[in-house]
């Protein structure tokens, strides 16, 4: 039964290549859509508290893009010289794979922050603006920063790069050198960091996206009875309000689909230890990474075709931006 999980080395590497090379193309695109949507929420303002979150998340979003760029590069031996002087598989670890994952936890607690946020307008319309300020929203926004970032330092003080012998190679060369306790400290913070820190992230925003869907399902048959019940008097359905949370649930949708893989690839490694890294079945390991940057890339990439579709002042703003390049 094993066997099945066992890919040999070859297909992972076609694997790995394809991979890298889509992920360049969503990646070159996903920054050029980021930046324009930075440039469209700073003209919009930031007088709403949803537009400095959608700020934070554009921001998160593009800085995760880059080091998917050097990460590919570092960890396909065909695209190096013969000549280097470093272990490209080892350097990316700590300058290219924890800066992207360190993002990508970020990006995943301001969607869920984003989420609660429009909870609380839906149950609280009245106290909302009391409740959520501007202020309270960028300190919100500077914590969730704080706390994940600080969740990646136990790796970096037990992980550094040293030149070291190799003797496969026969040649020194600068690579990842462990500290004694690396590997207990890496194993802890892991749990803690990434895979509690992905499954609650997941939770809370699936868990309020579909809170905010069954309230809006609740507030539609409301006004249908109200306004059936007072001749065909209208109430406006699209309100500035509704508009606004079902951007979010359709951003929710768009991060949650695109989580899945990394979810999957959590809970596999806590199921097995042979599915890792350095595991009997760390090719499908390794190829399972490869769909879950696809779909980080795509979650990160992809998020101004749902702006546009669904937020009039970002469209005009959009349309107006073009016209004047």
């Amino acid at each position: 039964m094993k066997e099945i999980f066992i890919i040999n080395d070859q297909f992972t590497s076609e694997f790995s290549f394809g991979s890298i090379c889509l992920i360049f193309a969503i990646v070159s695109f996903g920054v050029i859509a980021n930046i324009i949507n930075l440039i469209i929420f700073v003209k919009l303002g930031f007088k709403d508290t949803v537009n400095i979150s959608l700020v934070a998340l554009t921001i998160c979003d593009l800085c995760s893009l880059l080091p998917l760029i050097s990460l590919g590069v570092l960890t396909q031996p065909r695209l190096l010289s013969p000549d280097v002087t470093f272990v490209g598989g080892e350097i990316q670890f700590l300058a290219s794979g924890w800066p992207h994952t360190i993002l990508s936890k970020l990006t995943s607690w301001i969607t869920a922050f984003i989420m609660v946020e429009r909870c609380l307008c839906i149950a609280k319309p009245l106290k909302v603006k009391t409740l959520v300020t501007p202020f309270r929203v960028k300190f919100c926004l500077v914590l969730l920063s704080v706390i994940v970032v600080s969740g990646a330092l136990p790796t970096y003080a037990t992980h550094y790069f040293d030149w070291k012998f190799y003797p496969m190679l026969n040649r020194t060369l600068l690579g990842l050198v462990l500290t004694d306790n690396a590997l207990e400290v890496t194993r802890v913070s892991n749990v803690l960091s990434n895979s509690v820190s992905a499954l609650l992230s997941f939770t809370i925003t699936a868990s309020c996206t579909l809170l905010i869907v069954v309230q809006l399902n609740r507030k539609s048959k409301w006004r249908q009875s109200v306004a059936a019940s007072r001749k065909r008097e209208t109430f406006p359905s699209s309100s500035k309000e509704n508009k606004a949370a079902k951007l979010v649930i359709t951003l929710s949708a768009v991060f949650l689909i695109s989580v899945l893989p990394s979810i999957m690839v959590v809970i596999g490694s806590a199921i097995d230890d042979n599915f890792g890294l350095l595991g009997l079945y760390r090719n499908l390991f390794n190829i399972c990474y490869c769909v879950t940057f696809i779909m980080e890339a795509l979650n990160s990439s992809v998020n101004i075709i749902v702006y546009y579709f669904m937020n009039s002042r970002f469209r005009e703003t959009f349309r107006h931006l073009i016209r004047t390049v």
